[in-house]
């Protein structure tokens, strides 16, 4: 039986007698997810399932309004409407060209003004509180728990940084950006020892996986977890509570949290409150392929015209590599002479932005701008050679000065701002994100959201917003010696990525084997080989994708340069080809009819084969840098050749420990003569 007509029926019976209705279910159109709400008992309880078998097992959820009681306690269903949800979302920055919507939603409305919205596609389902009370209410708490089958599930899990015993921390003051750590969830930290954030991986016995995380975060604190140290199989919700004061730290790069109300958020009465989503999938690589968190995200609040000034690209990055350059005539560092040759080196390879990270503006005193850097002048000389200039800053030099800050800037030709360190995820954070990319929007800035969380769909939303970080990223080699960087690489694509793009910066040219790593903070490396960070080029969903290594390691690399700069940012389709959590992971990516082929390993040496079933038929001329021979000795080893692939066939790709493999596939029918 049709699952769409099941849950007509199952509509229909509830509008009939809702008294009676105790187990509501709404299915994908394919009849594979299935997200239940039971009303029966003395609090409502969600499920969710996959191939007919729980990966949710019923749970309860609520929320408690401020002279409202608790939404959830008693539940009397009042009606029950289920709609086809269908659609064509077009998606100019993305990692598809656009978003076809096929899934079915179910309203359940309830005695007491309030609601439960439940969504179910093909690649995952999702549920959301509504409430129509009117005026502005004050939410207490929100229970938004995950019970499942088992307490031996494997589960891959974000924690918070810092002293994990140390009661006096503010665990929900933290960079969302520690290495995913591979347990049982009957082993995460019990108690609030420390905070799981989201998005959080589970893979289950039959091959099933699970991604848990948030959509349209607006106006509302972050969704994150911890388990009580009573329950191996159960992890609870751990949002911030609203913000009392903040002090601003004596390097101005952070506001932290002194005390903290004893209410999530003040919003509006009547109102749609985030959704809680549950990515499925019967293999882990499918999972980069899922567009429920974009298209479950309020659509765009800007103008129609924001796609033809939102420019996504690739930018040179100077702070990861410290300003060095070398062969040249004039002392190097953050100055007017070497942001030049910056934006020479961006104008003579194709590189539509230059970043001017910290140290542009006297001590993060952002309307200040440094004697050494004169910003007017290189804006002037950055637009006239067609390279638009990014501008970096903290958060707190922008709160309550968007306008002002925005106006300066981008009156001088500046294109977007990269602005860092928010560190939080209470409501005061989240509307301040939302606020500021409105009003960068204003001026035709985009934005770049370094040191946050994870993406929430924000950026169909707000259009502007290209980037987001949330990811332990190629930064952190500059002081780490003992984090294991391929594992973590492979592991981000499973996890971190299925929320949204990441700002995790690769494109290292002096790479490193496992023996031979150590940290270097002004002449950086990376672990693994040089063609593993060509290929996060593509692999890493990134429309603002920066270059972090110096236009010195480009120039003398000029053939990897020249393949990375030609990789697209943004992409008419994504499919997921195979992998393996913390082992490897291949992704295709096509942009018109080209395509680019990309895989990673962990430290293990490795061949995959793979089936390029995804190509049209027909004979592509393939552009291929893979691990050299001796790249497991010297990991910068790389060979480049160039082949003829046909649609359809298979290929065995090698990678050394920490290794990659990239391509560009290109038809052969524009190289006529050439095959």
């Amino acid at each position: 039986m049709n699952a769409r007509f099941v849950c007509a029926l199952l509509a229909a019976a509830a509008m009939m007698c809702p008294a009676m209705a105790e187990t509501l279910s709404l299915k994908s159109p394919d009849g594979r997810n299935e997200i239940q709400l039971l009303t029966g008992g003395e609090t409502l309880q969600y499920a969710v399932l996959r191939n007919g078998k729980a990966r949710v097992a019923p749970t309860a959820l609520s929320m408690t309004v401020e002279g409202k009681g608790v939404l959830g306690a008693k539940p009397k269903v009042k009606a029950t409407a289920v709609r086809t949800v269908a659609g064509k979302i077009e998606t100019p920055v993305y990692k598809k060209a656009s978003v076809t919507e096929n899934g079915s939603e179910m309203t359940v409305s309830f005695e007491g003004g309030w609601q439960v919205v439940l969504r179910a596609y093909d690649d995952g389902v999702a549920y959301r509180f509504e409430t129509g009370f009117g005026g502005t209410v004050t939410v207490l708490d929100e229970m938004a728990a995950l019970t499942f089958p088992s307490p031996d599930l494997t589960a891959y899990v974000g924690y918070n940084w810092g002293d994990r015993d140390d009661p006096k921390q503010d665990k929900l003051q933290n960079s969302w950006e520690s290495i995913y750590e591979k347990m049982k969830v009957s082993e995460v930290a019990a108690n609030k020892r420390r905070l799981v954030y989201l998005p959080l991986l589970l893979e289950y016995d039959d091959g099933v996986c699970m991604c848990v995380t948030e959509s349209d975060l607006l106006d509302y604190p972050g969704w994150n977890l911890y388990r009580n140290g009573a329950d191996n199989a159960r992890l609870l919700p751990w949002m911030a509570k609203y913000p009392v004061g903040a002090t601003v730290t004596d390097n101005a790069r952070q506001r932290i949290v002194k005390d903290r109300e004893p209410w999530l958020a003040k919003t509006a009465g009547s109102r749609s409150f985030p959704w809680r989503v549950f990515v499925l999938a019967d293999q882990p690589i499918k999972l980069v392929e899922s567009d429920i968190v974009y298209a479950l995200a309020t659509p765009n609040k800007l103008a129609a015209d924001v796609y033809s000034w939102v420019k996504p690209g690739k930018v040179a990055w100077d702070w990861w590599n410290d300003w060095n350059v070398s062969g040249v005539t004039f002392r190097a560092g953050c100055n007017t002479e070497t942001y030049k040759y910056y934006i020479d080196f961006a104008k003579k390879n194709g590189i539509e932005y230059v970043i001017f990270d910290e140290g542009w503006s006297v001590k993060l005193k952002i309307m200040e701008i440094h004697p050494d850097v004169d910003v007017p002048e290189l804006i002037r000389y950055a637009n006239a050679r067609g390279v638009g200039i990014i501008l970096w800053c903290s958060w707190p030099q922008l709160v309550g000065r968007q306008h002002e800050v925005f106006k300066r800037y981008a009156d001088m030709g500046a294109k977007g701002f990269k602005i860092d360190f928010m560190d939080r995820d209470d409501q005061f954070v989240v509307k301040y994100l939302e606020e500021t990319a409105a009003i960068a929007a204003e001026y035709k800035l985009i934005v770049d959201y370094h040191g946050m969380y994870k993406p929430t769909g924000m950026q169909r939303t707000y259009p502007n917003i290209v980037n987001f970080e949330g990811v332990h990223g190629l930064e952190q080699l500059k002081w780490e010696s003992g984090s294991d960087f391929p594992a973590n690489d492979c592991k981000i694509v499973f996890t971190r990525m299925v929320a949204g793009p990441l700002d995790y910066t690769p494109g290292s040219m002096i790479n490193q084997t496992k023996k031979g790593f150590k940290p270097n903070y002004s002449l950086p490396t990376s672990q693994g080989t040089r063609v593993h960070q060509m290929a996060l080029m593509s692999l890493y969903e990134a429309p603002l994708q920066m270059l972090c290594d110096t236009p010195t390691q480009y120039i003398r690399n000029q053939a990897c340069t020249d393949f990375m700069v030609k990789v697209p940012t943004v992409w008419d389709e994504t499919v997921g080809v195979a992998g393996v959590v913390d082992a490897y992971a291949v992704i295709a990516r096509r942009k018109g009819d080209v395509w680019y082929l990309s895989a990673i390993s962990n430290w293990e040496p490795r061949e995959v084969e793979v089936d390029l079933g995804f190509l049209a038929a027909g004979r592509y001329r393939a552009e291929i840098f893979e691990d050299g021979i001796n790249a497991d000795r010297d990991a910068t080893d790389y060979v480049r050749s160039v082949r003829t692939l046909e649609g359809g066939q298979k290929l065995t790709l090698k990678m050394a420990p920490g290794g990659g493999w990239t391509a560009r596939l290109t038809p052969a029918k524009r190289f006529l003569g050439l095959f």
